[in-house]
């Protein structure tokens, strides 16, 4: 169902909708305090046949569920024109969400924000957003973290962006204190000691009409409240991911691994659910590889979704994978990272693989940046193998306060190279940025099969 300007609401729940009876409520909910919404059409799987009327709730139960409730979609053609879902999660750690798409034009702003605020203090929700992607500024703006609502998973590593509207309930309320509810906004309404309502400006239509000002208030609120909740793309991760090498004319693909859990780079709330997840689960290494070589990343290497040399976002083509060493607190900034990089080695023809590692050695001390001092060489090392060689080359400046430290390993085949890079921008004890290096190196290797 198309909506030429949807005025976009979510409201996240940590209770399961799977029950009937809670399932049932929140729909009778909708239609007492909600009437303008009430839907015409639904159903569990589209095209929708069920005619909805306030009636038929204890039927809208799916055959194929055991008598649990499940994920009921709708719409409705007629003022005010809108289409949404009320969402029965998978797995008991995700949120319940109620989506709500509604047009502009149609849509009264404030029973849209009476009616929010109402869900979320009988139903004591932990998240509601109020927004518009307006010409797909949303996305444009924030390539990286998905579309405007975010899903319980990565509310779970960040909060995206401040909201035109959004209610916090108490996870944020704990985790930003009475600070909350002293934000620099058009409208801070308390609604219990553990929830509070923020409207950024007077009117939702600003998102449109002023879009510059919205911004500026998104910006101060967040800078008000500074807590390194809100995503940022200088520490900004993936989970798994498909890259593509530019400098690969074939067998160009690598996959990175999810992480069963995530070291805390940002700082982020406790969601409670039914079922809960430990927080200590181990956090085992990945493998990455190809069909020829291959590397371990220990659990506190995190994919950088902000590459330096501007990816092709649509296919994730890259020159180098970027990767950065966990901080160690929140207001740490980033001090180690990593760069994985593949290309079609030049001259196969006239020059051997002996022959360009040697070259390469060279060419990897020419290649380093200027030096505050000089660049003091660490270790150095070329080494043949039948299939391949193997290229090392490790240096140090010394800086004002500390080291700047750049570590480079090359395996060199037939066809192509792939280098590896790791930076340490901050190094104090020399020892301590060789314990995470050394693991790094020695697991990249080719493969032997």
């Amino acid at each position: 169902m198309k909506i030429k300007n949807p005025i976009l609401t979510e409201i996240y729940t940590a209770k399961i909708l799977r029950n009937p009876q809670d399932f049932f409520e929140r729909l009778r909910f909708r239609c007492e305090y909600y009437p303008e919404l009430i839907p015409e059409k639904c159903g569990f799987w589209e095209p929708f046949k069920i005619k909805f009327s306030p009636e038929i709730i204890d039927t809208l139960i799916p055959d194929d569920r055991g008598g649990q409730a499940d994920s009921l979609y709708w719409n409705r053609v007629k003022k005010t024109r809108a289409w949404g879902a009320l969402n029965v999660p998978i797995h008991d750690d995700q949120h319940s969400t109620e989506s709500i798409h509604s047009e502009l034009e149609q849509t009264d702003q404030n029973k849209l924000i009476d009616y929010v605020k109402k869900v979320c203090h009988k139903f004591d929700a932990d998240l509601a957003i109020i927004d518009m992607d307006v010409e797909d500024s949303w996305r444009i703006a924030n390539p990286h973290i998905g579309g405007i609502h975010p899903t319980t998973n990565q509310l779970e590593h960040w909060l995206p962006d401040m909201y035109w509207g959004v209610v916090f309930g108490k996870p944020y309320v704990d985790l930003w204190g009475k600070k909350l509810f002293e934000v620099p906004a058009f409208k801070v309404e308390k609604l219990s000691d553990d929830m509070v309502f923020i409207q950024l400006t007077a009117d939702i239509s600003d998102l449109i009409n002023d879009p510059e000002q919205v911004r500026i208030e998104r910006e101060k609120v967040k800078a008000f409240l500074n807590n390194y909740v809100f995503y940022s793309p200088e520490k900004g991760y993936q989970g798994n991911s498909l890259w593509f090498f530019a400098g690969r004319s074939e067998d160009n693909l690598i996959w990175i691994p999810r992480l069963g859990s995530y070291p805390k780079i940002f700082n982020t709330p406790h969601f409670i659910f039914g079922t809960q997840i430990e927080d200590d689960v181990i956090l085992e290494p990945r493998i990455v590889e190809s069909n020829n070589w291959e590397i371990q990343l220990a659990k506190e290497w995190l994919t950088q979704s902000y590459p330096p040399d501007e990816p092709d976002l649509s296919t994730g083509t890259v020159e180098q994978i970027r990767f950065f060493f966990a901080p160690e607190s929140y207001d740490s900034s980033i001090d180690k990272e990593l760069f994985i990089g593949a290309w079609d080695r030049p001259n196969q023809d006239n020059q051997s693989i002996k022959d360009f590692a040697e070259i390469s050695l060279h060419d990897l001390s020419e290649s380093y940046p200027t030096a505050v001092s000089s660049w003091t060489c660490l270790e150095t090392r070329v080494e043949h193998n039948e299939r391949y060689s193997e290229v090392y080359l490790d240096q140090a400046d010394q800086q004002e306060m500390n080291l700047f430290r750049i570590a480079v390993k090359m395996i060199i085949f037939e066809k192509f190279f792939v280098k590896v890079t790791f930076m340490d921008y901050w190094c104090i004890d020399l020892e301590d940025s060789k314990k995470v290096s050394y693991p790094l190196f020695s697991s990249f290797k080719a493969k032997t099969d």
